[in-house]
């Protein structure tokens, strides 16, 4: 059995915003989520192999998923002590019971703030969630993954906010290509460096091969997940350090886009 400290899980393509260099690529207009019974199977698969510290859920965005608390659901079951954490943007949090997300500590909220102009929007979403218990911790944090959060116990929601963002592929007349850059310095700008990815009942490095493997239109990819009964040894001492396959993603943070302009994040509903 693996420890490992974070692993995400997708389990949506469909997302209420487009933005450009999304790393799960819903600004290629992908649809639906993934079915429930193929991520209780991904789970099921995986829980005898390996252990997450924490277990990311996400998409797309993950609140589009219908059965969202059922996964939520076996995730305890199959991982009692793993806490879950769900990364969301947070706009749709208003349509849920603020209480229910109590019922799955211990849990984490990381709510990513994509437009200034959106940001107070978000954040009342948020606090209808803080209202529901008293005696929070309380702290603003001068960093983009943790700009400001809310502690309590075994629950903590955070707001992040990344700005630039370094777009994750390449394309050449609408087709995805790798960058062919140097590993080490693509790594070394990599925005989830050390976070591999359940998808589809395979293990990856990350959350773009992954995705990006799962698309049509690509050219030019050498990588293999790992499946089930392989020997995952070496994959999870390699965990954090840069690959061949890292020279698929951009070495210079100058092939970027500004994750609070309009213009590069389109918000379904709101625009």
């Amino acid at each position: 059995m693996h420890q490992i400290r974070r692993i995400d899980l997708n389990i949506a393509y469909a997302c209420n915003l487009a933005c450009k260099g999304c790393l799960s690529l819903s600004d290629f207009d992908r649809k639906g989520v993934m079915p429930f019974d193929d991520i209780v199977e991904t789970i099921d698969t995986w829980k005898e192999k390996l252990t997450p510290t924490v277990l990311s859920i996400f998409g797309g965005e993950p609140l589009l998923h219908p059965k969202l608390f059922d996964i939520f659901a076996h995730v305890k079951q199959a991982w009692p002590t793993t806490t879950i954490r769900l990364i969301t943007n947070g706009y749709l949090l208003n349509r849920f019971d603020p209480a229910l997300w109590f019922d799955y500590e211990p849990f984490q909220m990381q709510v990513s703030i994509h437009r200034l102009d959106h940001e107070q929007l978000v954040t009342d979403n948020i606090l209808q969630i803080v209202k529901q218990k008293d005696n929070w911790s309380i702290k603003k944090v001068d960093h983009a993954h943790h700009h400001y959060e809310w502690h309590k116990d075994n629950f903590k929601i955070w707001k992040s906010k990344f700005g630039e963002f370094v777009i994750p592929y390449n394309t050449e007349d609408n087709v995805i290509v790798p960058f062919a850059s140097n590993p080490k310095k693509a790594h070394s700008i990599c925005g989830n460096p050390d976070v591999p990815i359940l998808y589809k009942n395979k293990l990856y490095k990350c959350a773009p091969i992954a995705n990006i493997l799962d698309l049509p239109n690509t050219r030019g990819f050498d990588y293999s997940p790992k499946h089930s009964d392989d020997n995952i040894d070496n994959f999870v001492k390699l965990i954090g350090k840069p690959e061949s396959i890292c020279s698929m993603c951009p070495e210079s943070i100058s092939h970027s886009i500004d994750h609070y302009k309009q213009g590069e994040v389109h918000v379904k509903h709101l625009d």
